[in-house]
């Protein structure tokens, strides 16, 4: 009954995390841009996540060696995550982006093999490979706009992987979980705000009520609902099986990108789309069966009463 609850826990939150494209892509038609929606995506989601610590009576003071690791993670991890994802939307479609994206898995297993000695097996070398094809299959030659957005999104897969490996090494992963959001949503929303503001791209005020409810939307449904399903999901399922199951991502993604966005999807974006799906369900498979990947992941602290 418990692995049925991870599983279900699991494809929500990937089904939530493929649904928010659609609702921050929606947002730009109304007056907003990647830098606003993720200033928006996490300062509204710092009220509501305070009160939960609060709730839950977990200290939201830091230590300095915590106070530096937070910085370092959620600045050059999620913030740049978010913002280059976020601001790829404008040049390529949000099925594109978010497959793009989503070889974080493949770049994870990249990095250990780079700098911490991992052996690197067939499966590997193969996730690697057919990553790398796959993207290649969404190049576009003739619009440097669809360049720009396939290197943004490529950027943001380098930087969550960093985020990854970045909150395990540090430790950050014992700390409670909506203690971490809540630090890295100040960090994500200090830099895509001093960001803006230096560049004259957050327009708070033009955007429409409607891009404003959009904007509400990701926030709640990511900083409030997939991240703690997915946690729940690995509590009960473990890392290896909810990253297969995390697969659905993307998929939500091409899929509802095409049906309510109408987004374009040519027979080549799909092979690229299925290259990209077979590397990370390889990956997550080799992982399965390596000590040093299978640490890289964010563990479910318990609760404090």
């Amino acid at each position: 009954m418990d692995r049925y609850k991870g599983a279900v826990y699991t494809a929500l939150s990937a089904i939530i995390f493929g649904f928010t494209p659609i609702f921050a892509r929606l947002a730009y038609d109304g007056g907003a841009n990647g830098i606003t929606v993720t200033f928006l995506r996490a300062a509204l989601s710092l009220p509501i996540l305070y009160v939960i610590l609060r709730m839950k009576k977990v200290p939201v003071a830091v230590n300095e060696r915590e106070f530096k690791s937070l910085a370092l993670v959620g600045i050059l991890g999620s913030a740049l995550t978010t913002i280059t994802l976020y601001a790829s939307y404008s040049f390529i479609s949000v099925g594109m982006a978010t497959t793009i994206h989503f070889i974080y898995p493949v770049l994870t297993a990249l990095s250990c093999i780079l700098f911490f000695k991992e052996r690197i097996d067939k499966w590997k070398a193969l996730a690697l490979i057919l990553a790398t094809a796959g993207v290649l299959f969404f190049m576009d030659r003739s619009s440097s706009a669809a360049f720009i957005g396939i290197v943004l999104a490529v950027v943001s897969g380098f930087a969550y992987a960093f985020y990854v490996v970045g909150v395990d090494k540090t430790g950050l992963k014992d700390m409670y979980y909506f203690k971490l959001s809540f630090y890295l949503c100040i960090c994500t929303g200090a830099s895509a705000g001093l960001f803006g503001l230096a560049t004259g791209s957050l327009t708070l005020f033009e955007m429409t009520p409607l891009a404003w409810f959009y904007s509400f939307l990701v926030s709640i449904f990511v900083s409030i609902g997939a991240l703690a399903l997915f946690q729940l999901g690995i509590r009960y399922i473990g890392a290896s099986t909810a990253g297969i199951l995390s697969t659905l991502e993307p998929i939500t993604s091409v899929i509802l990108g095409v049906l309510i966005l109408h987004e374009e999807l040519s027979w080549a974006k799909l092979a690229g789309c299925i290259l990209i799906i077979l590397g990370i369900l390889l990956i997550t498979v080799s992982q399965a069966r390596s000590p040093l990947l299978k640490e890289i992941h964010v563990e479910p602290v318990e609760e404090t009463e």
